[in-house]
């Protein structure tokens, strides 16, 4: 049977190309016209086959042999009859059960048949289409994905559309999730998808529509050649796009052809084609009449202006041949901010900095969780946001602002706790993809009892914050007096390892009163912010400034008050100020004998503030506790004045006195119940600040045992021979480390921690912008070729990959590709048969959007396309480095 559109086609098996084009059709796109005989045609020939494995090659034989029923070739002979055959050329192509799938593509996987205009052609295009169903690479590609040897063919008749140009849209680029992509070529499309033509390539920004990059093919003098489609034409598709993902809920592959034919592109300019006597272009495909048409073509009346309607579309001549959805995962688009945390974390830190920073954070957002009695399995779920509140960028540990977000969306208010949280990171430009999610009224309903509840708990924990810092501070000094009474130094391996988890047990798993009060500042300072600007003043930010500006109680100035009391001891002591300008590397152990009530002084200055210094979260940092040279260094500054420092750290109460005036005028004409609010909102966020600054010295503190203790297992690895140095231990991550104390890490530690080290020193010549998109679409497109060990391309999945390389030119050849990294000029989807059991796959020349890279991303093979000079550069045997996110790939030998 000959089904001819949607109504008749239920019941059949009619595969998911077919489905793709009935879709476009109700959808209201121009689809070619087009029949297809459904899989039922083929079933009873099938079925007289040998199942299995077994049966493959027998049922593409008895396929390729198959012969249209008469009462199915006078409904073909008919329909072609119709569409104008033979000067109508026709196209069979394939439309498999399973074909054009959410997670199976096949593309490329089946012949398609071109340019027909024999009846006899057609039929045997017909069983030859069907019969590919069964050909080495169908069959290699669904063994690979773990389908069903049985195939199911349905083969699509379709009238060909003589194209100006043809192309394939991703309306969401998985490379760049922020870009829909456009790649095309002049005249048929073939070239394109099946690689080996070199496309033009066109990137819109989905926010914004805007075609931002593109990339052409050069001439023979190397310069760009001309766009083959024009800009109003690009417009329209590009809105199509963005139209058809939003109707079919999904991001699409779609094929289209921009037409020649004259019926479809301008009624007049047909017309006057037919008065210089030549036939209507779509029954004549003669050259003359292609360059006429075409030279009328770019002249249409809506060049220059936007094309926002599928009537429109038409217009421009465009027809859709295929859509489907895209199987290749699109990865989300992280956004990583360092606007404050790089004061905690300043530039290039180190691997185990990173590796504890990242479970500290997401120890202490689970005590939040925590704190607001969200359910266990709530917690469970969110896992996989807490270990990644953070990023490491070049080195540079920045927030993961998405995952913030997301930990944001399980409380009320989202919008406002955002707008609050963005303030207190510092965030100059929030990021608006994560959004608030509206619940249904009746789930709304249900959650109030446990929103109120939880509401009650916090503020009852709020009203208790200064017996709980209290408790907090006394438990912590306990703690940290402990530690430093035993000498971490002089520990074993085993008792270190147990003193790291006592601190995890005891400390950083015990940090609820520090959250409880962040989270209170938080939402104070977003109080006193709206309150303020209630009340007239225009910048809140800048007026706070000046009114929290010289508290004395404030605990970051208590070290300063410290070293100023030696700074005026050691001015009273001319032999001692000498001694400490001149700096010699011992002067700790000299001070100790010239003058021991100083020495003491000093100890007792570093035993309380000896780990606050610039970078004081870093591990590797070497602060005054390490290095008791450094507060000597930072004391000689005192020591350089010409006359000895004030007694008392100058407070500058005017910039405080004069914002309160400020803001008193500015109240004196509110009422007395928003005056006393807006008083005692400020005095409850300066107290919290008050015990934020105090809790923030204890979490130094916290760090500097930490630190203790890793350089005393970097001492433990070295004496064990798994380190050179000792330092080298900051080179490791945590898991690593617990590994080599339990003598379970692999071999090769020292190798890998003087690798990073070189890798990291490298970092810190490197510039990194504060804010960081993963992935970021490139400025341009151009190509590189750096030096003699590295080659640049387009990385099209991701993954680094290590390995022998095998030149291979004929995909026929047999070669023995597993394990190895595949290099081509070009790939089709021949070359299907040879990616299942390969590394990766690097290609000199190739479109992201053609089958055989689609093949490749979905199954999951990382690949790099467009490398200048590749089958030149590298022979089979050496061995190189690839990375697919970036296209980098390092020669690593000759």
């Amino acid at each position: 049977m000959l089904i001819h559109n949607a109504k008749q086609a239920k019941g059949f098996t009619i595969g998911g190309k077919a489905r793709g084009l009935f879709l476009l059709q109700q959808a209201g796109y121009r689809v070619p016209d087009f029949a297809l005989l459904p899989a039922e045609t083929f079933d009873g020939l099938l079925q007289k086959q040998p199942r299995g494995i077994a049966g493959v090659s027998a049922r593409r034989q008895a396929l390729l042999q198959f012969r249209l029923s008469a009462e199915d070739k006078i409904a073909v002979r008919h329909l072609l009859h119709r569409w104008g055959f033979p000067e109508q050329a026709v196209v069979v192509r394939s439309s498999v059960a399973g074909e054009d799938g959410t997670q199976d593509s096949f593309a490329g996987m089946m012949d398609s048949f071109l340019h027909l205009i024999s009846f006899a052609d057609v039929l045997e295009a017909i069983a030859a289409c069907a019969a590919s169903a069964y050909g080495d690479r169908a069959m290699a590609y669904r063994r690979q994905k773990g389908l069903s040897l049985e195939a199911r063919p349905a083969v699509i008749l379709q009238k060909q559309v003589t194209p100006l140009a043809s192309g394939v849209l991703f309306t969401t680029f998985p490379e760049y999730p922020q870009e829909l992509a456009l790649h095309a070529v002049s005249g048929f499309g073939e070239g394109l998808v099946g690689g080996s033509l070199v496309p033009h390539e066109f990137y819109f920004l989905k926010s914004t529509g805007q075609l931002h990059r593109q990339v052409l093919p050069k001439d023979a003098t190397g310069q760009p050649t001309a766009a083959c489609l024009s800009e109003p034409v690009l417009q329209a598709l590009y809105e199509m796009g963005a139209d058809m993902e939003k109707k079919f809920g999904c991001p699409q592959d779609i094929e289209f052809v921009v037409s020649a034919c004259l019926d479809f592109i301008f009624e007049g300019e047909k017309e006057e084609l037919s008065g210089s006597g030549e036939a209507p272009f779509e029954r004549n495909s003669s050259a003359i009449a292609l360059k006429r048409a075409e030279a009328r073509f770019w002249k249409l009346p809506f060049a220059g202006q936007k094309i926002k309607s599928k009537q429109a579309l038409s217009a421009a001549g465009v027809f859709l041949v295929q859509a489907r959805p895209i199987t290749q995962a699109i990865p989300p688009v992280v956004v990583y901010d360092n606007s404050n945390i790089q004061e905690s974390y300043c530039g290039v830190t180190t691997p185990l900095t990173y590796s504890f920073a990242t479970r500290a954070y997401a120890t202490v957002y689970r005590q939040t969780m925590q704190l607001l009695a969200m359910p266990e399995r709530v917690i469970r779920e969110h896992e996989p946001v807490l270990a990644n509140l953070l990023g490491l960028v070049k080195g540079r540990i920045y927030y993961n602002v998405n995952n913030w977000y997301r930990g944001l969306l399980l409380l009320p208010s989202f919008r406002q706790n955002k707008a609050d949280m963005e303030r207190m990171m510092g965030l100059t430009a929030p990021v608006d993809f994560v959004q608030t999610r509206k619940r249904p009224f009746l789930q709304q309903l249900r959650l109030l009892p446990l929103l109120a509840a939880n509401l009650l708990r916090l503020l009852w924990a709020f009203s208790r914050l200064p017996q709980r810092v209290a408790a907090f501070q006394a438990h912590f000094r306990r703690h940290y007096l402990a530690f430093y009474r035993q000498a971490p130094a002089a520990l074993g391996a085993g008792e270190l390892l147990e003193q790291k988890l006592l601190l995890d047990r005891e400390l950083l798993q015990c940090w609820t009163t520090p959250i409880l009060n962040d989270f209170y500042v938080m939402m104070t300072n977003g109080r006193v912010q709206r309150k303020l600007r209630q009340a007239g003043i225009a910048r809140p930010d800048a007026f706070l400034s000046r009114y929290l500006s010289g508290d004395r109680h404030i605990a970051s100035t208590q070290p300063a008050r410290a070293m100023l009391q030696l700074a005026l001891q050691a001015w009273q002591q001319p032999g001692l100020q000498e001694l400490i300008r001149d700096l010699p590397h011992d002067l700790h152990a000299r001070v100790a004998k010239c003058c021991p009530a100083f020495h003491a002084g000093v100890n007792e200055f570093i035993a309380q503030y000896g780990d606050r210094t610039v970078g004081e979260l870093k591990l590797e940092t070497v602060t005054m506790r390490l290095e008791p040279l450094i507060f000597y260094r930072y004391l000689r500054n005192y020591l350089e004045m010409d006359t000895p420092p004030a007694p008392g750290v100058q407070e500058n109460p005017a910039l405080h006195v004069e914002a309160a005036a400020a803001l008193r005028r500015l109240l004196s004409r509110r009422s007395v119940f928003f005056r006393k609010s807006v008083w005692r909102s400020l005095a409850k966020l300066q107290q919290a600040i008050r015990y934020r600054e105090l809790m923030r010295l204890e979490r130094t503190r916290l760090f500097g045992m930490y630190r203790a203790l890793y350089l005393a297992i970097g001492r433990q690895l070295v004496q064990k021979g798994q380190l050179q140095q000792q330092r080298d231990v900051f080179y490791l991550s945590e898991q690593e480390i617990a590994a080599a104390l339990s003598n379970t890490a692999p071999a090769g530690l020292c190798l890998l921690a003087r690798n990073r080290q070189m890798e990291f020193d490298a970092y810190k010549q490197e510039e990194v912008p504060g804010r960081v998109v993963v992935p970021s679409p490139p400025e341009c497109g151009k190509e590189q070729v750096r030096d003699n060990k590295v080659l640049q391309g387009t990385g099209c999945f991701q993954g680094l990959v290590t390995g022998q390389v095998v030149v291979v030119t004929d995909p026929q050849e047999g070669l023995e590709v597993s394990g190895k990294i595949v290099c081509a000029l070009r790939t089709d989807p021949g070359w299907a048969v040879l990616f299942p059991t390969c590394r990766a796959v690097l290609i000199e020349k190739g479109s992201s959007l053609s089958h055989s890279v689609i093949l490749l991303r979905e199954l999951g093979i990382p690949t790099v396309i467009n490398i200048p000079q590749l089958t030149n550069r590298l022979q089979t045997g050496q061995q190189v480095m690839l990375n697919g996110a970036t296209g980098e790939i390092t020669v690593l030998d000759r």
